[in-house]
């Protein structure tokens, strides 16, 4: 819920009434306008009842300040669990057709084919998976020798020959040219229907997949 604040400029006298502070505890709720609505129903007149049009519209009105504080609520743990401006960025490509060069993925036997697109020119590339903790446990280098799809096949096993649990895994083609930049090979492509939050962190959905916001490496209309 949100409460009204009402601010001045100091210095000089304002035109006007002036706004009396706000009081905490004096907004009307939800369940305050279901008990007024309860309370008038109670207190009709039987000779006169409230009008079937009128209590249809009481009771939209009831139903729209619901959802509009639900939203409220939904929106004010996702700017509190990431930051305004992240939410902000990330809303404005809901919509938009992204490339990525990461994606998620899941392990579920003794290994994974991670799939990507060599696209800007026949370099060596380097593959990190990450665990769900962001760290990266293994790190696969591959040299291709043509432009197209191209496939990275991960044993399953981190830097030390461990065994890694089933579960989601993220992994990230990045070109080594020298820089180690990004750009040269794309993992995920498609429209961005939605987001979430982890740890902190402002992720975006594509499709069944999650991305990053540092791996979007294109977006188009």
């Amino acid at each position: 819920m949100i409460d009204s604040i009402f601010t001045t400029t100091t210095g000089g006298a304002v035109p006007g009434p002036t706004a009396s502070p706000a009081v905490p505890g004096k907004t009307l709720t939800k369940d305050d306008f279901l008990q007024l609505l309860v309370t008038q129903l109670t207190h009709q007149d039987p000779l006169n009842p409230l009008d079937q049009n009128q209590f249809l519209a009481q009771t939209a009105q009831f139903s729209q300040l619901e959802q509009l504080l639900n939203i409220n609520e939904s929106l004010s743990a996702l700017v509190g669990k990431s930051g305004s401006s992240d939410v902000a960025g990330a809303a404005a490509l809901l919509g938009k057709t992204v490339k990525a060069a990461g994606s998620s993925f899941a392990l579920q036997g003794a290994g994974a084919s991670l799939p990507y697109t060599l696209e800007g020119a026949t370099v060596p590339v380097q593959i990190q998976i990450f665990d769900q903790q962001g760290n990266v446990v293994r790190a696969i280098s591959a040299t291709p020798d043509e432009l197209g799809e191209q496939v990275a096949d991960w044993d399953g096993q981190d830097a030390s020959g461990r065994t890694m649990s089933p579960g989601t895994y993220y992994y990230r083609v990045a070109a080594m040219n020298g820089t180690g930049t990004r750009g040269v090979a794309s993992v995920a492509g498609g429209v961005l229907t939605g987001l979430e939050v982890n740890g902190g962190v402002v992720l975006y959905r594509l499709g069944s997949a999650v991305v990053r916001p540092e791996d979007v490496i294109d977006v188009r209309l």
